[in-house]
This record gives C-alpha cells, structure tokens and sequence, in this order.
C-alpha cells in the first residue's frame, strides 16, 4: 500500500569520524559525517540507523568520533525518544546502530536482516554487539523485502553487507529511498560501481552491488539518503 502524500524525512547528523589511514575510504577524505534519517510516518517516528555509541575504548581510539546524543537529535525535528515505533539499521557496522540501545527496553521494534544477525553473532570483530543486538522481544527478522507500514518498505539491497538493507516511502507516483551505505559517494551510484571504498573485493559482494545499485535507481526515487553523503540520484527532481 502507498500513503496519500510523502511524510517528511530529515537527516539527522549524529557524528562525524576521522578514518585511519589504513580505511579503504580514506583517500576520498579522513572526516566523515554519519547521518540518520528521521520518516515521519503518521504510525509513528521510523528511524533508520543510529550513528555512532558511546563508551567503546578501541573505537573511541581509532575513530575518534565526535557524537551527537541521538535524543538531542530527535528533539531537534520534535520527537521524543518514546515517539519511535521502529529502527531499520541498514545494517549492523558501529556507525549504524551505535545508539540503538537508546530505544532499547521500550516498545520500539528494531529490523535487520537474517544474514546481518548472522554476520554478528558469528565474527566478534564485526562490530559491538552491546549496540547491535536488541532485546528478543523487539527484534523483528527480516529475509528480502518487507513492508513495515504503509507506505514503507524494506529493500533488500546486498553489497556493502551481504545483509545491507534500504528504505523505499511511497506515496502515489512519489518515491524517496533511504539508501543506506548502498555506496559510499554519489558518483559510485552514477557510474554504477562498486568501489574499494564501500565494497570488499569479494566478486559476489560487487556484483551484488552494483545490482542493489541498478535496482534503486529503477525506482526513480525523487531524493535518496546516504549515511555518509547526501545523495540525489541520477533522474531525481
């Protein structure tokens, strides 16, 4: 189903970090933003990812992130904490879920992807877990495409993760997506790669890619969200 008129969708800046020289996208720029992004559905405030946590030392230091409190944040579009019925993480890396534990407890329901569960609780490198991992009771597991509410769907968009997922809000013939880590520049999403910077060089991974890429840009959204980079695609208004 579609809504009637397109909610509002604001980008919320939650951090900025300074990537090693040893990130793969470090040669584009060492300070980064972390954004999220705020649906204001007429069921309730939907987020999709939530920056940077706290209190995570190896991070902390290898990073240095300069971070926002996600309910500074909220209050900054008029929402409260309690006003949030949903978070997708586009997937589960310590810069998209870091404030998860925020809305844990509470009645919010927190989506992820099979595979991107799996991914954590199989490498303890993959990120914290602390933030990654929600109550059961909350956890809602998605595998491909998801309507969540009217209007909002998930997309299964594998490349970055094999488990990455992005935002489609519909309302009539209007399309704006979320777009997640889908690409790491707005370039990538013109030419349609899979660059070193956003992908590792995994064959299927890049493959993979480039078609959640390709099937993006078929929908013709009219203004697309990255976390690291705000994104018009190609064909957009």
């Amino acid at each position: 189903m579609a809504l009637h008129e397109l909610p509002r969708v604001d980008q919320l800046n939650l951090a900025s970090l300074e990537l090693p020289d040893t990130h793969p996208a470090a040669r584009l720029g060492r300070t980064v933003p972390v954004h999220g992004f705020l649906i204001h559905h007429p069921d309730g405030a939907i987020l999709v990812d939530t920056g940077v946590g706290f209190g995570n030392d190896f991070i902390d230091e290898l990073y240095r992130p300069s971070c926002t409190a996600l309910d500074a944040a909220l209050a900054s579009c008029e929402v409260a904490v309690a006003d949030v019925v949903a978070v997708v993480n586009s997937h589960l890396h310590f810069d998209h879920c870091g404030q998860n534990p925020v809305l844990f407890g509470g009645s919010t329901s927190f989506y992820s992807q099979d595979i991107e569960l799996g991914a954590v609780t199989a490498d303890d490198y993959y990120t914290d877990r602390r933030w990654a991992l929600c109550p059961r009771s909350q956890q809602r597991v998605v595998n491909g495409d998801e309507e969540i509410a009217e209007g909002v769907t998930i997309l299964s968009t594998p490349g970055h993760t094999a488990g990455h997922q992005s935002v489609l809000v519909q309302a009539r013939d209007e399309r704006v997506v979320v777009g997640g880590q889908l690409v790491w520049h707005g370039d990538e999403l013109e030419a349609e790669v899979a660059s070193a910077a956003n992908v590792d060089d995994i064959a299927e991974l890049k493959q993979a890619a480039v078609d959640s890429i390709r099937r993006i840009k078929s929908l013709h959204p009219s203004i697309g969200g990255a976390p690291h980079e705000w994104v018009v695609p190609q064909g957009s208004v």
